[in-house]
């Protein structure tokens, strides 16, 4: 059972998907194209970071220890795609709710 694939998507894409779809709406424009573009900007750079890791041995992946679903993109399992871009949007949205959060409280 491919265990880290199963726990970036609860972790990350469920809730993430869930901000997108419900409270993103609640921000002006400007605040949702800042969201899209920072995470264009975060999946851009940790793509970079991933191949650059895995081609200087920062890190590596092996079936022995944690079992992977076997597709790979230029090298690096998928896994870690569902990791990077999973983990971006879902730090901006709680970034953007502690914000909205923290501005009630003030009042």
């Amino acid at each position: 059972m491919p265990v880290y694939l199963i726990t970036y998507t609860i972790l990350f894409w469920i809730p993430a998907l869930i901000f997108m779809l419900f409270l993103l709406k609640a921000f002006g424009a400007p605040v949702r194209k800042g969201f899209w573009a920072a995470s264009a900007a975060m999946g851009t750079v940790s793509v970079l970071m991933e191949y650059l890791f895995l081609k200087f041995d920062v890190w590596f992946f092996s079936e022995k220890i944690d079992r992977l679903v076997g597709l790979r993109l230029f090298g690096a399992p998928v896994e870690e795609f569902v990791f990077w871009f999973g983990a971006t949007p879902f730090c901006l949205a709680l970034y953007l709710m502690y914000g909205r959060l923290m501005k009630k409280h003030a009042q």
